[in-house]
């Protein structure tokens, strides 16, 4: 998802880049992510949740208000 340019994932690292995104490791970076909405950060984060039990279904995300 590229909302704003900048990936919630980065590290010029890839191995610590693939570690990041395993383990759900990312934050909406100030000054990048400041204008997106807190609507848009909910859906991204229940989309990218680790435990696939919490993650969002096809019906939830259509559900979504964003």
């Amino acid at each position: 998802l590229r909302l704003c340019g900048y990936p919630p994932f980065y590290d010029e690292n890839d191995a610590k880049l693939f570690e990041q995104i395993l383990q759900a490791e990312y934050e909406f970076d100030s000054p990048y992510w400041d204008d997106i909405s807190d609507s848009a950060k909910d859906f991204i984060q229940h989309l990218m949740e680790k435990d696939p039990g919490k993650r969002f279904t096809c019906e939830q995300a259509l559900q979504h208000p964003w």
